[in-house]
Formats: C-alpha cells, structure tokens, sequence
C-alpha cells in the first residue's frame, strides 16, 4: 500500500462515517413526526378505536412538529453564514519619512533624505486619492575631487493610492510641482523648478503604518557646466524607502 492510499482510505472511512452519524438524528426525528400521524391500515369497530386511541393519547403524546429541528436543517443554517471581510484601510492625514540615493547627474550618488505630509480621501472600495507637501536634501559629496554641492528642495501635489484587493499590498502614485535650490563651496547659487512624478509598492503593517519603495524622476531645464563640459541638465532621480503613519 503507497502513502497515497494509506492516507486517503482512512480519510474516506472517516468522512463516511461522519455523514452516517449525521444522518441517524434526522431519520428518527422524521420518523417520529410519521409515527404520530400514521393510520391503521384496517377500520377496527367504534369501540375498540376509541379506546386505542384514548389510550394512544395518554401514553405517549405526539409532540407539535413545529419543535421537532432535523439536524441537516441546522448544519444547512450554519454553512450559510458569510465570511466576515477583512477591514480595508481609510481616508485619513498622514505623515511619510523616507531616505535613499539620488542623482543629479549620471554615476554620481547623493544621499537623499524626505519628509512629506497630507491628506487622502476614500475613492473607491479599493483607492484613495489625496493632496500632499513635502521637502527633501540631496547631500553633497565629490566626485574626481570636484565638489558636488547639497539641493535642497520642496514640493507639492497630488497621490494616490490602489490596494490590491484585500491584500496588504498597494501601489502608489504621485504628481505635482518642485522647487529647488543648490549652492556651491565658490558662492555659486542655482534655482531650479519643474514637475515630478512617481510609482511605487507599499505593504500595510496595520491600520496606522506601511513601508513604501518609491522611484521619483524630478524635471527641469538647466543649462550647466560639469567637468569643463556643457550638459543640458534636465531631470533629477530618486530611489527611497520609508514608512508612512496614518491618523
């Protein structure tokens, strides 16, 4: 005998018999309602019949059938409960930290650090939808011995939010405007300004906290010179992981 069949044969036996036992408490509860509205099969003589029935009567009463609750009934009544649903996250203000690397320009890494508060409306069953402020650094650091001054920025806009059913798992999404500024070890100073979108996946620890990855790409347009040659600067990068608390 495999393990197969030395498994499933008990299983079977077992579940037989379970569906056996269940059955005989709503044979004889049925049998006991037959029993009291049966008839004789022969017509007996005035006398006899109302004496056995008298005597029927005293001896042992049949109960209304309305009491009587075969047990398939109840079974049937309990498997019919819905599943209760899990609670889903709710609109509410929040506060997020995150920290990462970023890039303004190609193969140089600057140590990022943001902060970002709101508010998120409920949009559906699954989505919310809110509005959003934040401020954020890139640090200095070099790179072939030139300095590679520290941005500062800001930033405003919108984000949404889509769980993924009734998983812990979500996407995010966010859009608006920044500002930044910068200012090197020689005085020199720039002003920056454009648009900046992001995508990312979070999973709720509970319904007050999450982590999110995030990947942000921040555009702009400025004319620069790095390493004695000229580049069209136009868009910054970040990649960060944080956590969000939600009131």
């Amino acid at each position: 005998m495999n393990k197969l069949t030395a498994v499933a044969v008990p299983v079977l036996l077992l579940t037989a018999a379970a569906a056996q036992a269940q059955s005989i408490p709503g044979w004889k509860a049925y049998r006991a309602q037959q029993g009291g509205q049966a008839t004789p099969a022969t017509t007996p003589s005035a006398d006899t019949s109302t004496t056995a029935t008298s005597d029927a009567q005293s001896a042992s009463p049949v109960q209304p059938a309305t009491q009587v609750q075969p047990a398939y009934q109840t079974a049937a009544t309990s498997y019919a409960r819905p599943a209760a649903r899990k609670p889903q996250p709710e609109g509410g203000f929040f506060v997020g930290v995150q920290g990462g690397s970023g890039w303004v320009y190609e193969d140089v890494d600057q140590r990022a650090v943001a902060v970002s508060a709101g508010y998120r409306w409920q949009a559906g069953e699954y989505s919310q939808v809110g509005v959003e402020v934040g401020a954020g650094r890139l640090a200095d650091t070099t790179w072939r011995e030139y300095e590679i001054p520290e941005v500062k920025f800001n930033t405003v806009g919108g984000n949404a939010r889509f769980n993924f059913g009734d998983s812990p798992w979500f996407g995010i999404a966010r859009l608006g405007y920044w500002r930044a500024r910068s200012e090197d070890d020689w005085g020199g100073k720039a002003t920056v300004d454009g648009a900046y979108g992001s995508l990312g996946v979070g999973v709720d620890l509970g319904r007050h906290f999450n982590l999110q990855l995030v990947y942000t790409a921040y555009t702009y347009s400025l004319d620069g010179y790095y390493y004695d040659d000229e580049y069209d600067v136009s868009r910054a990068d970040t990649v960060t992981l944080g956590g969000e608390v939600r009131f």
